[in-house]
């Protein structure tokens, strides 16, 4: 993995687990975090493909095994980087 590459998950990462912690640790429990660990895109650049996870808190049950909140989360956090992508699609994996 190049560089940037580490530093554009970085920056994403800091971006949600930063500054929308609160949200984080409402639906994922105290002490979550979301990580980037892939990122790829289409030859046109109009369509990204992420890969997170969602490293979970002290709250571990059925109810926060929920990906929507990190994909939107995620979504929020890429329009500061790539305002002019729509499509945005997110696999999540869950950790402990």
């Amino acid at each position: 993995m190049t560089d940037k590459k580490k530093r554009f998950y970085r920056l994403l990462e800091r971006q949600i687990n930063g500054l929308r912690k609160e949200a984080v640790e409402l639906i994922y429990g105290k002490g979550s975090r979301i990580e980037v660990h892939s990122w790829t895109h289409n030859i046109k650049g109009d369509t990204f493909i992420f890969e997170l996870i969602v490293h979970l808190g002290d709250t571990i049950n059925e109810s926060v095994i929920d990906k929507n909140m990190a994909e939107a989360l995620l979504k929020e956090s890429l329009q500061f980087f790539y305002p002019e992508v729509k499509n945005v699609n997110c696999m999540v994996r869950f950790d402990v």
